[in-house]
This record gives C-alpha cells, structure tokens and sequence, in this order.
C-alpha cells in the first residue's frame, strides 16, 4: 500500500523487486485510448529506445504485460460506467415522452479475430465486462420463424440459426435486399475467424448499452434478441429502437420467445434515417422515423458513428487472444462512454439548433406551398393512409392476374415461334434449302413443337377449353396487364442501377477515399452509365407502350429517395389525379412531417436538458465533498472535475439564451459560471467561442468514415425484380 501511495504499482504485496509507475500506466493507456493502433509491443519498445535499455525488452514487455492487466483491473473495479442521464435520470412529476428511451442496434464485422492459440495454447483467463452479454445468454434466446423452426442462413456456420429477418412470413423485398446485402465472404470466414464481429446497442446520446460478440456467423437473430430481452427488463415500457431491418425483425419479435413480454411493454422498431431511404415506400411509411410519431428528429445512426471509432481496434484485436481482444474492447467502450459524458451538453445544444432553425423556416415554406391549395389537397395525413392502403392493395398479384400473365406469355411465345417458322418456310420455298438455312429452319420447327406442347400442357391444366385470340377481351386485357409488369421490371432494374450509381458518385468525392478505390469506382461507373444507357432505353420502350410519361438522364439523376421511382412504378391504375401524388402534394406532406419531428424533438430536448440539470444538482453535492477532499492531494482532478461541470453549465446557458427554448430554467445555471469567474460580459465572448468543441479536421473524418460504411452497405444492395 505504501508503494501505491507512492505512485507505483507491484505484483506482490512483499517482497518487491519490481514495479511500474503509476503515471507510466495511465500514460499508456490514455494514448491507447486515443490511438487504438497503439500495441504495448510498439510502447515498450519506445520505452527502451528512450531510455538506451534495448538489451532487456523481452523481460520488461512481460513485465509490463502483467502490470498493464493488474491496472485496468483495479480501474474496472473502482471506475462505474456511466448511465445517461438524459435518458435514464427521470425527474418525479414529469409528463411522460411518447417513447421513452431512444435506442439503436446493429452489427459489424470490422472486429473480427482469427482462431489463434485456441485449445491447449489459449489463454486460460476469463475476461468479465458489465458492457458484454455472454454467448451462452445469446444461445438462450431462441427464435421461431414463420412456424415451429428456424429457416436456414448461409451467413452462419451453423445453417439452422435464424436470422433477423425470418419473422417475415412474407419475404418482402426489404428482407430480400438485407438477406443479398450479406457478403458471401462471411460463408468463408468459420474457417479462418472464430468471433466474426460484434452486435452493439446503444441510445441516441451515443452511450454504449451491451455487446454480444457474432461467434462464426454474420448477423443472426440471436443477438439482437438477447439484448432487447435485457432492455425491455432494464428500461421498460415505451422503447423504441432503430435498427437496419427494423421493419422485418418487428415480425421476428413477434414470433420469438419474447413476443409477450414486447408486445406489453410497448416495443416499438424503426429504421434508420439514411438506411430507411434504401427500403420500400410502404416501409417507409410505417418504419422510417419521419413518417412514425415519437422520434423527434433523431437519424438513428447512431451505431454507424460507434463503429467507425471502433474501427482503429481491428489491426490490434485480430490477432490477439480472446481475453485481450475482450479487454480492449472493454476499455475502448469505457472511454467512448467517457467521451460521451462530457459531449452531452454538446449534443443537447446542437440538436436544439438544428429543431429552431426548422422551427423557424418551415412554417414559411409550407405557407408557400400550400397557397391557392383545397382543404382536400392539405390533408396530408390522409393523403398518406390513402397511398398506403393503395400500396397495399397492390402488393401482391392475384391468382387470376398470375394466371392471364403466364397464359398470355406462353401465347406470346407461341405466336413468335409460329411467326418464325412460317417465315422460314417461306423463304425456303423460294429456293433451295442448304447449309446455314436448314438448321435455322429445323430450329425453328423444333421451337414451334416446344412452345406448342407446354401450352397444350398449361391449357389442359387449367382446363381452358378455347385457346385466346388477339381479338377477345382476355387476350387485350391479360396483355395490357403483362405490359405493365415488363414496365415496372425496367423500372426496378433502372431504379437499382441509378440509386447505386449516386453512392458511388458521392464516395468518389470522399478526402478518405484512396487512389486505388477512386480509380476503381471510376471504372465501375464507366460500366455502369452503359448499363444505365441500356436499362433506360429498356424503360421508355415498356413507358411508351402504356403510355406513361418518358425519362431523361437528366430526370432520374436528380431522384434522391425511392420515393421517386415509386410512384412510376404504380401504373396498373391511373393515380396520377390523386392529391397523395401531386408532386407540390407530396413536397409539403414531407415539410410538415419534419415539421411534426421538429415540435416532438422541442419537447424531448426540454425534458433531457431538465433531467441533465437535475442531475448535475444531484451530483454538485457529493462532487464538492470529493473536491474538498482532493484539493489536498490531487489538483489536477479537482480542475478537471470542475471543467467538466463549467463545461456543461456554459452550453446549457446557451440553449437556455436561444429564442426558440420553452423548457424550464435553473436560476443556479448563470449563478456557477459567474461564481466560476466568468462575468456576463466575458461570458457571452466565452460561449461564442465553445459552438463547437470538436475540431473541424475529426469531424470531417468522422464523417467520412461514417459515410464509407453507409455507401458499402447501399452498394451492396442486390437489385430484386419484384
């Protein structure tokens, strides 16, 4: 105890022959923190050089390996994670949110770690974090999908786990696109990686709330199961979560082992903001946060900013053994928890910013777009539950409908076949038959016999006792219909090609893009403009036999949403008179939702800014015990306790100073900055200079790395013919 009094730290409590300092330790770890590419191999070894002892690394890495482990213990044992208080501190009397607590979940594969000294070399130390569930709690959480058992995935090495997305029965083609978005790397991963990557949760503050590992799989439904099962018992009731698939795993919510438990205490799913423009336009409606109350105006990527600082952990935990692989995780999140603590009040102040500027703008632009409008055309709720329940009845093809477009195909094909080789036959008249001529013709024949016997076959199956002709109503209808599926099939295979063509237009301007993949891309986007030239070409030809409006390049590259390419899509009734499709219509319905997200984050701000205050109250007492305590031993804490509060106090007396704030006010908040030496006049100069506590240069890195993980996700999207 003594030599720890004295700022160094020993293995044994008698007989010392060797110890660390303490300032050493913390040195290292902070910079570990920081630079997560930092091994201790790499610090030793800098050590040595620095102090001209390269004679004795070995010895001192081991040395240093044991006391760097002994450390982090003692801090996890005395360090208590942080809970967010916006989230978590409700205050008594409060007027209850919508949604209670904000969360989101997703997984990544950037932490994988190879099968290295496992069986008789692996480290025999368990390691234990309270930010981990463990892999037998996952196992746990069992899923039925679509019935009594799970559907095969070909993500996991095990083929009878299920996947997130099996809950939905009806295999939309949001389930369809996630399920082609898995890489079919990952089916070659089991034999090289053992933990394939983490699934995380976390709530829209950024604080981290568990971690499962991925054990030889992608994405199953286990995980995020098992860490929604331990929310709904830590949070309670009115929780709602963004997640990728938020639309199919609801359905697989429901047909787990949770189901009860979620259904009674209000679980709600979204998708994510930027992720949700990627799904169907009925899943928007019903999943993406702009068109769901109770979200205010939260993007939910949340978990894609966590994933990008998590990334720097990937060079160092690949190779490592699962007890360092888990401690670096541990610590990292504990940091990143840290960090987020003392940008609370950052992200409270930049949020309210955002909410008054909408506040302030909106109004005159829905003004605008809703001059010399009908009462009927600013319905705009109505208009959306009208173009959901037309999206809904258009879902799916009736057996009738599948029925005259199979039938008409095979009349089709029949009649070209037919066509051909009574053109041949004619030609071979003429003249002599020889060589090239009389294989054609033969083909032909043989082609006529084919299509001939299968529509013999699929008339005698339906029993059609009269074949259809050109001029009988069956024949004119079951073709007008089949027209209108090769339209939407060009339109499906024209809308893949454009959406995946302005990711990669916008990754190629990226400062964190390399040489190599912008070259690529460059090629890639040569290939694909001809592509596009192709399936538009394909498209106007389908639009011009119905009678729908033609496209330009210059049209559909302005086309930012699926949104757009829906209402072509909808073509086998004319909706085109309908209010709910009016493009100025459609304009103001999506400024009036944000509007709606703007008043619903208004409130949410105001309750979060009053539970952080209260809590910052709460905690000034035991914090000036602690000051009084430390100014005797330790002022540089004592600053640093301080700064931290001053810090939150100084953005808190902004948003409290911004014309749209209405939430309550602490008369205390003005009182401790001036008690800090900071008087008014010093405090407005003060507060302009702290808009923004993160430098420009780690936002733009953030950003692009947060982008890069995004554009991969989009561009691996499969185009699916609905």
């Amino acid at each position: 105890m003594n030599l720890l009094l004295q700022g160094c730290l020993s293995s044994a409590p008698t007989r010392v022959s060797f110890a660390v300092s303490l300032r050493t330790l913390e040195l290292y770890r902070r910079l570990r923190v920081r630079q997560p590419r930092l091994s201790i191999q790499a610090w030793v070894r800098s050590l040595c050089d620095y102090h001209n002892v390269n004679n004795v690394l070995s010895r001192l890495l081991g040395i240093f390996l044991r006391y760097i482990h002994i450390y982090l213990k003692i801090l996890r044992g005395v360090d208590a994670r942080h809970s967010c208080p916006c989230c978590q501190h409700k205050i008594p009397g409060e007027v209850p949110l919508e949604v209670s607590l904000i969360g989101v979940l997703d997984g990544n594969q950037s932490l994988k770690r190879a099968q290295f000294r496992e069986g008789l070399n692996a480290d025999p130390r368990a390691f234990t974090s309270d930010y981990y569930i463990s892999e037998d709690i996952a196992n746990r959480s069992d899923i039925r999908a679509n019935g009594d058992e799970a559907l095969p995935v070909a993500w996991s090495k095990d083929s009878q786990e299920a996947a997130p997305a099996d809950g939905d029965g009806n295999n939309s083609t949001c389930t369809e696109r996630w399920k082609a978005a898995q890489s079919d790397n990952l089916k070659r991963m089991w034999a090289i990686y053992r933990e394939t990557g983490i699934f995380l949760s976390a709530c829209r503050h950024g604080f981290i709330w568990w971690i499962v590992d991925m054990i030889e799989s992608g994405e199953l439904a286990k995980y995020p199961l098992a860490i929604v099962d331990r929310a709904l018992d830590v949070f309670g009731d009115k929780l709602g979560i963004g997640y990728d698939i938020g639309c199919s795993f609801t359905a697989t919510v429901g047909n787990s082992s949770i189901a009860h438990k979620a259904h009674n205490k209000g679980l709600r799913f979204v998708v994510p903001t930027f992720h949700g423009y990627a799904h169907k336009r009925l899943c928007q409606l019903s999943f993406h946060p702009l068109f769901v109350t109770g979200f205010g105006i939260e993007d939910l990527e949340t978990a894609e900013r966590i994933f990008s600082s998590f990334n720097g952990l990937a060079n160092t935990t690949r190779h490592a053994s699962r007890f360092h692989r888990l401690q670096a995780v541990d610590l990292f999140s504990r940091q990143h928890d840290d960090d987020k603590y003392q940008e609370l009040s950052t992200f409270l102040l930049g949020n309210y910013k955002q909410l008054s500027q909408l506040l302030g703008d909106l109004p005159g632009v829905i003004a605008s777009l809703e001059s010399g409008k009908s009462h009927e055309d600013t319905r705009y709720h109505q208009h959306l539950e009208n173009e959901r329940v037309y999206l809904l009845s258009r879902r799916q093809e009736s057996p009738e409908e599948e029925f005259a477009c199979e039938y008409i195909e095979l009349l089709i094909m029949h009649q070209k076949a037919k066509f051909v080789l009574s053109l041949l036959s004619l030609r071979a008249s003429a003249s002599a038959v020889h060589g090239r001529a009389e294989i054609l013709k033969q083909h032909a024949f043989e082609n006529y016999q084919r299509m001939q016997d299968m529509l013999q076959v699929f008339e005698t199956t339906h029993n059609i006792k009269d074949r259809w002709t050109p001029d009988m109503p069956e024949w004119q209808t079951a073709s007008q219909y089949f027209a209108t599926r090769e339209y939407q099939k060009a339109l499906t295979r024209l809308e893949g090609l454009v959406i995946s063509r302005l990711f990669e237009l916008q990754k190629m301007g990226l400062s964190g893009t390399g040489y190599k993949l912008r070259t690529h891309i460059n090629k890639s986007l040569k290939t694909r403009c001809k592509a596009i030239q192709r399936a538009l070409k394909r498209y106007n030809e389908a639009a011009a036999s119905l009678g729908r409006p033609l496209l330009e390049w210059k049209d559909i590259s302005t086309y930012d949403s699926l949104a757009e390419f829906e209402l072509l899509r909808e073509c086998r009734e004319d909706i085109r008179s309908q209010p709910w499709a009016d493009a100025a219509n459609r304009e103001a319905t999506l400024h009036t939702l944000r509007l709606e997200r703007a008043k619903e984050e208004h409130y949410r701000l105001n309750v979060e800014i009053a539970r952080l205050v209260d809590w910052m109250n709460n905690e000034e007492t035991v914090l000036k015990t602690v000051i009084t305590r430390l100014n005797e031993s330790d002022l540089s804490l004592v600053v640093e306790l301080k700064e931290m509060l001053v810090l939150h106090r100084r953005h808190i007396y902004q948003i409290y100073n911004l014309p749209h704030y209405t939430g309550p006010r602490d008369p205390e908040i003005s009182s401790h900055l001036t008690s800090e030496g900071l008087n008014h006049g010093d405090e407005a100069a003060d507060l302009s200079a702290v808009q923004d506590d993160t430098p420009d240069v780690e936002e733009d890195d953030l950003l692009n790395e947060e982008l890069d993980r995004v554009n991969d996700f989009l561009g691996n999207l499969s185009i699916v013919d609905d």
